[in-house]
Formats: C-alpha cells, sequence, structure tokens
C-alpha cells in the first residue's frame, strides 16, 4: 500500500525541516555535488527507495557496521528506542547499539514484516513495519551478556533525502506491542 500526502509548503504546522548544515557539510566533505549544481535540490523520494533505505539501515545492523549504521542517520536524527522512555538523538543511540550489539560475541537475527512508505513531499517519506528481533549475548550496562527478543517490534522512520542524495533516517520510532 502506498499513501502519498500532499501539504501546503507554507503550513508552519506542517513544514519539512531543510537539510542541516552539517547534513550539507557531511556529504561536501564526502565529495558529493547537488543534483543540477542547485544545493538542496535533489530528485522526489520513491517508495521504492525508501524500503531500499531500511533494508540498507538493517544490513549495516547485520554486519555490525558502526560507520554504515551512523550514516543512515541525519546529524539532526532523533530516536525512541524500544524501552526508552524518552527522545534521544541519533548518534546517542547508535553509540548505545555498537557497544550493546556490535561486539564478536553478539549474535543477532532480524525479519522484517512488509514496509509501508508514506510519502510526505518530494525529499520526505515515512515508513512503518513491523519486526522480529532476537539478539544472543547482548552487552548489558553490568558488563553481563544476555540474551534480547523483541517478537512484536514497530517501527516508524521518516526519511529525507539529504544534500548529497542519500536517504536518511530523520526521525525513528520503535515500540513492542504488547502481546
Amino acid at each position: 500500500m502506498i499513501v502519498e500526502i500532499k501539504m501546503k509548503p507554507e503550513s508552519a504546522h506542517f513544514a519539512v525541516p531543510d537539510p542541516s548544515q552539517k547534513d550539507l557539510q557531511r556529504s561536501q566533505a564526502n565529495g558529493a555535488k547537488p543534483e543540477n549544481g542547485v544545493p538542496g535540490h535533489s530528485q522526489r523520494v520513491t517508495p521504492d527507495e525508501v524500503r531500499a533505505a531500511v533494508s540498507n539501515l538493517w544490513d549495516a545492523w547485520t554486519a555490525k557496521s558502526s560507520a554504515e549504521l551512523a550514516d543512515a542517520y541525519a546529524f539532526n536524527s532523533v530516536s525512541f528506542r524500544v524501552e526508552s522512555v524518552t527522545v534521544e538523538p541519533g548518534f546517542k543511540g547508535i553509540a548505545q547499539r555498537t557497544r550493546e550489539y556490535f561486539h564478536e560475541a553478539c549474535i543477532t537475527n532480524m525479519e522484517l514484516g512488509a514496509i509501508e512508505v508514506v510519502l510526505l513531499s518530494e525529499t520526505t517519506a515515512l515508513a512503518i513495519y513491523a519486526f522480529h528481533f532476537r539478539a544472543l549475548n547482548r552487552a548489558t550496562a553490568r558488563g553481563t551478556l544476555q540474551e534480547e527478543e523483541i517478537p512484536h517490534g514497530r517501527v516508524s522512520q521518516v526519511f529525507r533525502r539529504d544534500p548529497d542524495g542519500k536517504l536518511r533516517v530523520l526521525h525513528e520510532h520503535c515500540s513492542s506491542a504488547v502481546g
């Protein structure tokens, strides 16, 4: 199912933030050239691109690549993790995930459900999907290893195309259904 929502650009309540200067600096540092030579100009986001971005994010996770995972998130991203009660900057969540799951003894398995996409603007889209997550030997804050399972996880992620042309997570909300 693909739903496209058109919003008036002049509506402050629904305004989509412009790419941050940090994202622009990051893309320029990586040698990216803006499309058509116009900073901030990008082609229209498609549902298939959003699904590919979701897949790439979880591929980075299962490959235990903190650099690729960090590159999947906008510099100014925010996130609610599954058991979190407060919003946190994306970089903080990435650091914690790296510490807990990306060590050699940890084994993870992720199964994604169907990814629904809602197009919000030419550069922004919402991905909504369910997941089943298992981790063996997750490192805890106390220094112990534990098993973790999230059988009925849910994710909503807002993706925005950055000046370098890549879709990155701007906002993420993960939760678990009580079952």
